[in-house]
């Protein structure tokens, strides 16, 4: 195996991983809505509207899982048609998420679990990848294939924040045990975001260097 080839299954394999846990609880969320099952107070909004959610869910799977293959150099290269065909469908369902996260964020009724600072952090996460895919694409028209690269890295790393959370929230779950709420909660999801956001920049710097 080369060293390329290598690199290219670390990539994939890593941003596989970090989809795995919120990919699995997207699928047991979308079974619970269709099927009328795990119904409770918190998450009654779900079943009472359903189609947002729904939409959310199906736009982050396919764009964590597509996304995966698009940022690893060889394999990239080695299959540039299906990259071009899957990038565009990237796009779509990058902004579909974008919109329905800001969607469920403002029409839902807020979560008790959530403190007063999540609401303005999901709405800073929402318009940021919507900006950010949508600059990627601005730029790919312009064959500008750098600076497209660039804001895709960022859209696809604030669009894994979910997968970052899930170890933001595990110090918690060990030592503290149960589902944090208000402050603690806001600060355990606003650093999933903001650990990928710093992570992005630094990817993009050294590409640059």
């Amino acid at each position: 195996m080369t060293t390329s080839s290598k690199k290219d299954y670390w990539i994939i394999g890593s941003l596989l991983f970090l989809s795995l846990i919120p990919a699995i609880a997207g699928i047991i969320r979308f079974h619970q809505v269709m099927t009328g099952n795990g119904y409770t107070i918190e998450n009654q909004r779900f079943f009472n509207d359903p189609i947002p959610v729904l939409t959310h869910i199906f736009s982050v799977v396919f764009f964590s899982i597509l996304g995966a293959f698009q940022f690893a150099p060889g394999f990239r290269k080695k299959h540039i048609i299906w990259h071009k065909i899957s990038g565009r469908f990237l796009v779509l369902v990058g902004v579909v998420s974008a919109l329905s996260g800001l969607w469920l964020t403002l029409v839902y009724p807020k979560v008790p679990t959530d403190g007063n600072w999540l609401f303005g952090i999901r709405l800073v996460v929402g318009i940021w990848m919507f900006i950010c895919i949508f600059v990627g694409f601005i730029f790919i028209l312009k064959r500008n294939i750098s600076k497209h690269s660039h804001w895709m890295i960022r859209g696809y790393a604030i669009g894994m924040g979910a997968g970052t959370q899930v170890f933001t929230h595990l110090p918690w779950f060990i030592i503290v045990g149960g589902d944090p709420s208000g402050v603690p909660r806001d600060l355990m999801m606003g650093a999933g975001w903001f650990i990928n956001f710093v992570f992005a920049e630094w990817i993009i710097r050294k590409k640059n260097s």
